[in-house]
């Protein structure tokens, strides 16, 4: 079975060969529009993964994007470039205190709600 990736370009200008070598990854490329009231547009590319085996997260492109850009991605299946930045695995310890913080935020939001 093939490890799939996306070579990725822009405007016809090579960004990156993105992929994986595992058996457990995803990559990704998203392409994202986003409008906001009172704050500026953004308009970007990411194309980035996870590494299922060791927690790792890399990142090949994070780009803002104009009017006019044409985006290229071609399925690819080998030639795979490493990642310009790779985020670690996020400590279970991490993990818990995020979602304790956020479960105290959501209790004082609710509290009017709740019995």
């Amino acid at each position: 079975m093939s490890n799939y990736g996306f070579e990725v370009l822009i405007n016809g200008e090579h960004l990156c060969k993105a992929g994986i070598d595992t058996d457990r990854h995803v990559v990704t490329c998203i392409l994202t529009a986003l409008r906001r009231l009172n704050e500026p547009d953004e308009l970007d590319l990411t194309v980035s993964g996870l590494n299922s085996l060791t927690g790792e997260h890399p990142e090949w492109v994070n780009k803002e994007l104009k009017e006019g850009d044409t985006i290229t991605i071609k399925v690819i299946t080998a030639d795979f470039e490493p990642a310009r930045r790779i985020r670690p695995k996020v400590s279970k310890e991490k993990t818990l205190n995020d979602k304790l913080r956020y479960y105290h935020q959501l209790r004082e939001e609710l509290k009017e709600h709740l019995g």
